[in-house]
């Protein structure tokens, strides 16, 4: 038995695409560990595949499922030791995503699918841009075998488990659900469930909204179900980008730089670092909204073309209707397009606020609460058409229209800040209707609890001086009103802030606005509350006089706490100037820079430090009217700048929302052109077809005019014959003699010379070789010549007979063969007769075998 050849020898190279499955298949392993002791991303091994990378994806396709595990798993190292954002873009564009989800995926084999999932991961992580990397899984979803269908979504949602929808944006992915949950195979919707719910996990209740539409109520039933075994579950990033990975070692070396600064000076200084650190990009849940996942719609044109008409009838059974078509519209609408103008439907919507029907007031608010949600903060700029005729109806007490209201409300100020609506709702705190003032004080209550923006000086003085006069109301829910919202803003500004507008106010009421302002939540919380909460006992202590005018007093920042701060940071704003203890001599630091006189002020050498008195009355004296307006100057500019930065944010916002809507048009443009260049591709199929088929008929009309051209002659050839034997005969047996007398009732028979056989008929020989031409078994001639030939011979013979018989008078005799000769012509013509009937029943019994066009019966 001979031993099989060593194929170690071999270059690599040579191996990876040997014959052989075990040579290739230990030439993936080699390779792999290469590409595990390459030094770095750089290294010259990567090199090759870099330049050359259909090489890898030759690799993973191959036939032999050993050797292609193996392949796969050199696929992994190369991505984790030498991946870079170039090289996964140019596998991506040969094509191996795909490669990956045919062979990989779909693959038996546990170790097989394992690898394919990692080298998909790890595409993912490494990408700049993962979601062009999700487009090649959609082409899979229609995929005849289910088995490649199961295993492209079970690769999803693995990518989706692991890096969630902030990497992986789910617009790609929903609109394939109803078509893969109403696959036949029970494994495919298996997997499709799986997916759904993890991506129910990261946008909620909106993905119920976006997908049910288009499922059947039996499949909505079974993902309700599932959908409520996850409700609350928090979504959790398992696997960070390269990107995300880079930012959080920035930010554990900042941590950690921040820790040794602190060591460095002492336990009981301050951290002189940011308060809060930044988190990750797209890591943190806190900054991801489902509704940017959300498909925005177009609903101008999906309004009744008389809506405006119908809404201005007469008849309120009318207003309903409309208002009710429209709300079925909206209902469906979870997001918005930001780029139509909605200014003359919110106008219409808040002329309805006036309408005297409660039933066209309660659909109009819901309306506007649809547009408000579904535009977000882009609805700002139709804020101003709306909140007025809004507030101005809050006086309606029936409980569904007001709860229609205050949800329409809510929904406005969530697209707009405090001070967007603070003025509308001042004018309806001021209204002479009770129940206006009431409900505008309930919704500035609760605009005050969401707020995350503290408000400004001005504000603070604007609700204050109408919510004052609100506690000295006849009417309970009024002083009620007014009670929760001044404890809601107390929560906010601190009760430092609020106390001179409250020193009219009895006992008794400002007993509930504590009581209030101590259960009240809020989102908001300004600097002078915090500092006064936290240091109203030493305030207390050091009895710091306020200053006499009211309005520095609620823009000037309280007394903060004593600190030990180093003594080589100096004041950098008026505002550190403020000390509440005495300052310490430079006796008592250490090298540290740490004050030890209010930790062992009792243990110094000099006594004289107990007895030195206070300087914190001296400090405030030198705070003077600059450092003060200094101080109003720097408010006023973090104001400014908060402001310029939400602005930008928006801007930054909808310069993304246009991209966005832009991108989709590109690829709605894209899909149409295509499906015109498949519409071309067939129309020009067709017209090709066409021509075959109308080329094949002419050549088919051809042969059928030959053929009848061909019978035709036949017919007369044997019509002339028989004529001829016809006439032949009677002459020779009538007259019994060898001359033909022809006669006529007017002349007498005259003799006519003598004219030969061959003038006056067809010869035997003549037949014979017309019969040759009929023959099927005969040799092939060109039938134009055969044609022209048979004609031109039958004129010729023709034109002969009836020279010869034009040329003598009528009944002139001529004379003829004998008798013996006419005999035996009879009988070659009985033979040549014979012999053609036979082999034209030959030509129709062949004819008919081959299913062609059935040979014109001769008579």
């Amino acid at each position: 038995m001979s031993e099989e050849p060593d194929y170690s020898s071999l270059p690599l190279d040579q191996r990876l695409v040997h014959k052989v499955w075990k040579v290739r298949l230990e030439a993936y392993d080699e390779l792999s560990k290469l590409f595990e002791n390459s030094r770095n991303e750089n290294d010259e091994i990567f090199q090759e595949f870099n330049n050359r990378p259909e090489l890898l994806k030759q690799f993973i396709t191959d036939s032999n499922v050993v050797a292609q595990e193996n392949a796969i798993n050199s696929l992994v190292n190369y991505l984790k030791y030498g991946g870079t954002i170039n090289n996964v873009a140019r596998l991506k564009s040969i094509g191996i995503i795909t490669s990956i989800i045919e062979k990989g995926l779909s693959s038996n084999r546990k170790n097989t699918k394992e690898y394919s999932i990692e080298s998909l991961l790890l595409m993912i992580e490494i990408s700049k841009d993962p979601n062009s990397l999700i487009e090649d899984f959609i082409p899979t979803f229609s995929n005849r075998l289910p088995k490649l269908v199961s295993g492209s979504v079970q690769g999803l949602n693995t990518i989706i488990s692991n890096f969630g929808c902030q990497i992986i944006s789910p617009r790609l992915i929903i609109p394939a659900l109803p078509k893969l949950f109403a696959h036949a195979d029970r494994n495919v919707r298996s997997e499709t469930t799986q997916l759904t719910v993890e991506l129910y996990k990261w946008m909620g209740d909106n993905l119920s909204t976006i997908l049910f539409p288009d499922l059947k109520p039996i499949q909505q039933k079974d993902l309700t179900k599932a959908f409520e075994a996850v409700t609350g579950t928090v979504p959790e990033q398992k696997r960070l980008t390269r990107e995300q990975e880079l930012e959080r070692r920035r930010l554990e070396e900042a941590a950690a730089a921040a820790a040794a600064a602190q060591s460095a000076n002492g336990a009981t200084d301050i951290i002189m670092t940011d308060a809060d650190l930044p988190t990750i990009s797209n890591h943190s849940t806190s900054s991801f909204d489902p509704f940017d996942l959300v498909e925005p719609v177009e609903i101008l044109s999906k309004l009744p073309n008389d809506f405006e008409s119908r809404l201005s009838s007469s008849k309120w059974k009318d207003r309903v209707e409309v208002l009710e078509e429209v709300h079925i519209i909206l209902d469906k609408a979870v997001k918005l397009v930001t780029n139509d103008d909605y200014s003359q439907i919110i106008r219409l919507f808040a002329k309805c606020m006036k309408d005297a029907n409660i039933q066209v007031v309660q659909l109009a608010a819901n309306c506007i609460e649809y547009i408000s949600n579904g535009l977000k903060k882009n609805f700002h700029r139709y804020q101003h058409l709306v909140l007025p005729p809004i507030i101005d109806r809050l006086k309606e007490k029936k409980a569904s229209v007001a709860t229609a209201l205050a949800n329409a409300l809510d929904s406005i100020f969530r697209s707009s800040s405090l001070s967007d609506i603070l003025d509308d709702t001042l004018n309806g705190l001021k209204s002479k209707i009770p129940q206006n003032k009431i409900s505008s004080a309930n919704y500035l209550q609760r605009c005050l609890a969401a707020t995350t923006v503290p408000p400004t000086s001005n504000e603070i003085d604007s609700i204050m001086q109408v919510g004052v006069k609100l506690l000295s109301e006849s009417q309970e829910p009024i002083r009620q009103a007014s009670t929760e919202m001044i404890g809601t803003l107390m929560k906010i500004t601190g009760q430092r802030e609020l106390a001179g507008f409250l020193e009219k106010v009895d006992d008794n009421r400002k007993s509930k606005i504590t009581a209030f302002y101590e259960s009240v939540q809020v989102n908001a919380t300004s600097k002078s509350s915090t500092s006064s909460n936290s240091n109203s006992t030493i305030s207390k202590r050091s009895q710091i006089p306020p200053l006499n005018s009211g309005t520095i007093k609620r823009t000037r920042p309280p007394v903060s706490a004593p600190t030990s701060i180093p003594a080589k940071r100096g004041a950098s704003s008026p505002v550190k100037r403020v000390d509440d203890t005495p300052k310490s001599s430079t006796i008592g630091r250490g090298l540290t820079g740490r004050s030890l006189a209010s930790s062992s002020i009792s243990n110094l050498p000099h006594p004289q430090s107990h007895v030195n008195p206070p300087l914190p009355k001296q400090t405030f004296e030198t705070f003077s009217n600059q450092d003060k307006e200094e101080l109003i100057n720097l408010r006023k500019e973090k104001e400014e700048s908060i402001i310029q930065r939400e602005r930008d944010a928006k801007r930054i916002k909808q310069g993304e929302e246009d991209n966005y809507v832009l991108k989709q048009e590109i690829l709605n443009l894209q899909s149409k052109l295509d499906s015109l260049q498949k519409d071309l591709a067939n129309n020009n199929r067709m017209l090709k077809q066409k021509d075959q088929q109308i080329t094949r008929l002419n050549h088919d009309l051809e042969d059928a005019k030959l053929k009848i051209r061909d019978s035709e002659q036949k017919i007369e050839i044997i019509k002339l014959q028989q004529t001829n034997k016809q006439s032949t005969f009677s002459g020779g047996l009538y007259s019994g003699t060898s001359q033909m007398t022809f006669s006529s009732p007017s002349t007498t028979s005259r003799p006519i010379s003598y004219i030969s056989p061959e003038k006056t008929r067809i010869t035997s020989g003549e037949l014979s070789s017309e019969v040759k031409r009929l023959s099927l078994d005969g040799g092939e001639t060109s039938n134009t010549n055969i044609n022209t030939s048979r004609e031109n011979s039958y004129l010729t013979r023709s034109n002969n007979f009836n020279r010869i018989s034009s040329s003598q008078p009528f009944g002139y005799t001529s004379s003829i063969d004998s008798p013996m000769e006419i005999e035996a012509d009879w009988k070659r013509a009985a033979e040549v007769t014979s012999q053609l009937k036979a082999r034209i029943e030959k030509m129709k019994a062949r004819n008919r075998n081959n299913n062609n066009t059935p040979t014109n019966e001769i008579t």
